[in-house]
């Protein structure tokens, strides 16, 4: 494998070193901004991430999963190829647990529900790039209204699978979608200058450490949550373990 020339990186050495939550034993958690990829096209692709550990480690890092570009939070790599199979299978349901928290468009008449409800490459009409699909693979999500503002809520998501773009097509299925959404709805929403998700925790279930992560929200959609009326409040959701 060619492994990238690090010449001058100095400059993009700095910002990385802000983002990490934990390093040890060939394992990097990252609490990612917005607007910067998981992994690049090639590794010679600086926007992202991956290339940004890679700098700083003079070594090859690898991704144990990825989240969107315009979603925020927690994000786990390596430099141990081996850790990788290793920690895709400790995030995994029931070994482990992935939650976001999303500022969405709508204020559902019900406080928990359990979505399960196939993803393939299209919906019914066409004209996203995934959505239900009978024909698609199994998707499931848990959503817990967390808070209520007039026309929005807060919410947390939990993943059971790891399909792409699973919170939003689920939430798109439900008649819902992220403040600022631009995909999965009809009119880009102008809410927010991108999809209001953040990859706010990980936990493992499995006994061995690290035992789990948290990523508060930043402040960009702290703000607007204050702004739309709606309490972040971790500390009162009394079904967190």
């Amino acid at each position: 494998m060619k492994v990238p020339f690090y010449g001058a990186v100095d400059t993009l050495m700095l910002p990385i070193e802000s983002l990490i939550v934990y390093e040890s034993g060939g394992l990097t958690v990252i609490n990612k901004p917005p607007g910067l990829q998981s992994t690049g096209r090639s590794l010679e692709d600086s926007n992202c991430a991956q290339y940004l550990l890679m700098a700083r480690a003079r070594r090859m890092v690898w991704a144990v999963h990825q989240i969107d570009a315009d979603t925020s939070g927690l994000l786990v790599f390596t430099t141990k190829r081996a850790l990788v199979p290793i920690y895709q299978q400790r995030l995994l349901t029931p070994n482990g647990q992935k939650t976001y928290l999303a500022i969405c468009n709508g204020n559902p008449d019900w406080e928990e529900r359990v979505v399960d409800a196939p993803i393939g490459d299209f919906n019914e009409r066409g004209d996203y790039r995934y959505g239900v699909n009978p024909n698609g693979k199994t998707a499931k999500t848990r959503f817990r209204v967390r808070a209520r503002a007039g026309a929005y809520c807060l919410m947390t998501a939990e993943l059971f699978t790891g399909r792409t773009h699973q919170i939003r097509v689920h939430l798109q299925h439900e008649g819902l979608t992220l403040v600022g959404e631009n995909r999965y709805i009809d009119t880009p929403c102008g809410g927010h200058h991108r999809q209001a998700l953040h990859a706010w925790r990980l936990r493992f279930s499995d006994g061995e450490e690290p035992s789990g992560f948290d990523a508060p929200l930043p402040q960009d959609l702290s703000e607007l949550a204050a702004r739309l009326g709606l309490e972040v409040n971790p500390s009162a959701w009394d079904d967190l373990t």
